[in-house]
């Protein structure tokens, strides 16, 4: 297996666990709609969509245009 291939595989694997989490914290807390529009600074949802968006960019990282 090539590195790129391994990467893709652990970032997968880490949205995957990061996707657990979350089902585990909104079954056991319920989801708040609130706190997912605007976190609170610490929350679990401040820190889960930071670690989402970090993975995310890292899979697909924003497109950049030539001009």
């Amino acid at each position: 297996m090539d590195a790129m291939s391994q990467q893709a595989n652990e970032l997968s694997a880490k949205k995957i666990a990061l996707q657990d989490t979350f089902k585990t914290h909104t079954a056991e807390n319920g989801f708040s709609y609130e706190e997912w529009i605007n976190p609170p600074a610490g929350s679990f949802y401040e820190s889960y969509k930071k670690d989402l968006a970090e993975v995310d960019n890292e899979m697909a990282p924003p497109l950049q245009y030539q001009s």
